[in-house]
């Protein structure tokens, strides 16, 4: 058995511990990543004063999801959450998650995903026109952008039944707001000092101007809703499915949906600019995404049914091979509530109470011969990498309810443009950036 004592690391400074390290690093958070393949997966830093143990060891990965809500909690992650007054099942714990968890299950359950197919496939119809317009003007696009677009547009449909149509919006509004939430909640989350309760800058006023607009959405929306079931409908939008739900509070509705719009735009957006990103580096691969969806959805048609999808098994691979390689959220924090052993490869782990653990997912997506070769292929075969390490959506009791809607999103929206279009790299460097998930910077795409 070890102890966060017993374990080495990277040399830390007087003072500032590690911090310094991280901040010059070239590629960020990828300095975890090669400490990990130095010190071994489970090894020790220091931010601040404060010992940090960082694994990427899959058993111990493993133990710590899988005893969540009642052995660990987030790191820092809650506070800031809901001091942007972003309050929902994300950030909750203990008998309050319970309780907010059931209502996200409910909403997001995959038998109403067929319901919501027809609202995803309204904006993926939206986006192949923006991109056609672009490939007809030979401009080069700008991949994150549009996907955080197109997601945010799908999100907001399926929570409240708004149609923001933010991929045919220009200028300011809602939509650029609501976009801003999530890089703050970086911001905060890493800044060395809470400057933020100090001085109120503008995107602080915007940020809040954005809540209060989704807060009067969410109040009408709602009514609208209660009145719609009450005729015995089936549920078409997060809220519908949420009409009849015991003691459920107003702020709990806007808590959730805020939820809801900063993670569900966030993350899938990544996931699905990262598959395209690798798909306009491997022609081959993309050539069989484009088969696939012409014998699935027909040459110029729209699917109008999610079971279209399961026709795409090349498509869904080089989505699952693209989180493999860039997961959306490389690392998480967390602390135990109690004292623990965790059993590991070679040792236990010995955690006190309170001590910061950070979960290193990238090191086990690594786990794969080649890990750094895109190959889409190591999922079809006999003995495709096992999921568990991997993590994407976490695990445990406290997987991302939303996992089933993201990768319909993920693998509808690459399915149908590598369909439609020829996806080359418009040069420049492709970088890496980490706020509170990880995404792609200067990833722009050539069309034809």
């Amino acid at each position: 058995m070890r102890t966060v004592d017993d374990l080495t690391g990277p040399r830390p400074l007087p003072v500032v511990g590690n911090l310094v390290q991280m901040r010059t690093d070239r590629d960020g958070h990828r300095a975890y990543d090669r400490w990990a393949r130095e010190y071994g997966p489970t090894y020790r830093l220091r931010f601040g004063r404060m010992p940090i143990v960082v694994t990427g060891d899959g058993p111990i990965v493993e133990a710590v999801l899988r005893d969540r809500p009642d052995g660990f909690t987030r790191t820092r992650v809650g506070p800031v959450f809901e001091d942007l007054g972003v309050d929902g099942v994300f950030t909750a714990e203990g008998a309050k998650w319970r309780r907010l968890r059931t209502m996200a299950a409910r909403s997001l359950n995959a038998a109403y995903l067929r319901e919501y197919f027809a609202t995803v496939t309204r904006s993926a119809a939206r986006l192949q026109a923006r991109w056609s317009t672009a490939a007809a003007e030979g401009r080069p696009v700008d991949v994150l952008d549009d996907m955080r677009r197109f997601t945010l547009d799908v999100t907001t449909a399926l929570a409240i039944g708004h149609d923001l149509n933010s991929l045919e919006a220009t200028g300011d509004g809602l939509h650029t707001r609501l976009a801003e939430l999530f890089p703050e909640v970086g911001r905060r989350l890493y800044a060395p000092l809470p400057l933020h309760k100090l001085v109120t800058l503008p995107r602080d006023r915007r940020r809040e101007t954005a809540i209060r607009e989704v807060d009067a959405l969410v109040r009408e929306a709602f009514a609208e809703a209660t009145a719609r079931m009450a005729t015995g409908a089936s549920p078409r939008t997060f809220l519908e499915a949420l009409v009849g739900v015991e003691d459920l509070r107003h702020e709990e509705l806007v808590g959730n949906v805020l939820t809801m719009l900063v993670a569900g735009q966030d993350t899938t957006s990544s996931a699905a600019a990262w598959t395209l990103h690798h798909l306009s580096r491997f022609p081959g691969a993309q050539a069989r995404v484009r088969a696939e969806a012409v014998a699935a959805f027909g040459a110029d048609g729209m699917p109008s049914d999610p079971a279209a999808l399961r026709q795409l098994p090349f498509t869904d691979a080089a989505v699952q091979e693209s989180m493999r390689l860039r997961p959306v959220a490389p690392v998480m924090g967390f602390r135990p509530t109690r004292d623990t052993v965790l059993p590991g490869t070679g040792y236990d782990l010995h955690l006190t109470e309170g001590q910061s653990i950070l979960l290193l997912l990238s090191h086990g997506a690594r786990a794969v011969p080649d890990p750094d070769l895109f190959d889409p292929d190591r999922w079809l075969g006999d003995t495709p990498p096992a999921p568990a390490p991997l993590h994407p959506f976490g695990a445990g009791p406290r997987y991302c309810p939303g996992r089933n809607l993201a990768l319909l999103e993920t693998t509808l929206v690459t399915g149908l443009l590598c369909r439609d279009f020829t996806l080359t790299p418009h040069g420049g460097t492709v970088g890496e950036k980490l706020a509170f998930t990880a995404f792609p910077t200067g990833l722009r795409l050539s069309l034809t």
